[in-house]
């Protein structure tokens, strides 16, 4: 179906009856010319009683209901949801009053929100998956304060190179492909701080790309000025991306692990990549907002628990190519669908080879360089 020809009520229509996947999601967002589209997406049959759940404020898919099932098992229908394009969007939308209950920031957000107000501390024991959740995934920088934890993993994954391994002809796997000139015009990057920018630091050899000297600062710009003209486009559509690839308008892209998965089911030569100077590790979940409804808050830790419960994490590993938060979800994903997604059954394996992304120190000094940089300047 072409989205871009489908009525207002008729993609309402679709949205809230679960008719689009993630990847058509993304899709109809870019035919629009933007990622967010301010929509909020009410229980399936409901009407007064919507009021009754909590709102889950978050990125587009992850309303689907394989998320939220345990949820929606108890209370008969699912949570409320509005959706963001992007984290800086949602941060401005709640600055400026928006008040949902439950919000999904990628664990590099969090010291901001939370130096913001606008998150509250999370009560562990309120969490029936917390004892399966991995270890490693408790404690990330900046996530627990002075004892208080404000925010709990749901998800994780790693930002690489996807590439067409029969396009390209390289001796060993490294960022510096993105800056391969053989390859002009046939390449794409993350339109981001934390998946663009970060990916010239570390390629660049900073000893910290999140809390960047002068002078490395300075080394990378230079590096994303010349990489440049060797772009075909940034961009933040991964259905865009994925279909480049597909047809060969792009050899290499930097993506997250779904992007691999879903281009490789088409029956093309792909793979993601293993750079030597290691491929980032991203981490997102799940807050509770501190202006959320206080008399809604039981059945916020609900759905928290219902996203961080083992048969959803067998639904993101197998239908989305990401990893899950809980231990458990891997011993229900057969070895061989772990294997194609570049999993095991000890995820703690894949944890330790990434760079952990992190809190980014200078964050308005490199967002002023990077707009520069994309300007020509």
């Amino acid at each position: 179906m072409d989205w871009n020809d489908v009525s207002t009520e008729r993609l309402t229509q679709a949205i809230e009856n679960g008719r689009l996947t993630r990847r058509q999601m993304h899709q109809v967002l870019a035919s629009v010319g933007a990622v967010s589209i301010g929509m909020a997406i009410m229980p399936k049959g409901a009407g007064a009683a919507a009021s009754d759940h909590p709102t889950v404020f978050t990125w587009a898919g992850y309303e689907e209901e394989g998320f939220h099932a345990e949820y929606d098992a108890k209370y008969g229908e699912a949570p409320n949801f509005s959706l963001w394009g992007d984290e800086e969007e949602a941060f401005a939308k709640m600055r400026a009053g928006f008040n949902p209950d439950v919000v999904f920031p990628c664990s590099y957000k969090v010291p901001k929100w939370r130096d913001a107000g606008i998150i509250s501390p999370i009560d562990t024991s309120r969490l029936s998956h917390w004892g399966d959740i991995i270890p490693s995934l408790k404690n990330i920088e900046g996530i627990v304060v002075d004892g208080v934890r404000w925010w709990v993993c749901q998800d994780w994954a790693q930002t690489s190179i996807t590439y067409r391994t029969d396009l390209v002809d390289i001796e060993e796997e490294s960022w510096g492909l993105m800056w391969d000139e053989r390859y002009a015009g046939r390449l794409a990057m993350i339109d981001s701080l934390i998946d663009g920018v970060m990916v010239a630091a570390i390629y660049g050899g900073a000893k910290d790309p999140f809390n960047m000297t002068d002078d490395e600062v300075a080394m990378t710009r230079e590096l994303l000025r010349k990489q440049l003209p060797l772009l075909r486009f940034y961009s933040n559509d991964m259905t865009s991306v994925q279909q480049a690839l597909a047809s060969g308008e792009l050899v290499a892209a930097v993506t997250w692990n779904d992007s691999a998965l879903l281009v490789g089911e088409q029956g093309l030569p792909v793979k993601f990549m293993k750079p030597k100077e290691g491929a980032m590790t991203w981490t997102c979940g799940l807050s509770l907002m501190s202006g959320g409804d206080p008399a809604k808050l039981d059945r916020s830790y609900d759905v928290i628990n219902a996203y961080l419960s083992p048969e959803t994490g067998k639904y993101e590993i197998e239908n989305w190519g990401f990893a899950h938060a809980n231990a458990k979800a891997f011993d229900l994903v057969s070895e061989e669908d772990l294997a194609a997604r570049g999993f095991s059954r000890n995820p703690d394996e894949l944890l330790a080879s990434g760079i952990f992304q992190a809190p980014i120190g200078n964050e308005p000094v490199l967002q002023a360089m990077f707009e520069e940089v994309k300007a020509g300047f």
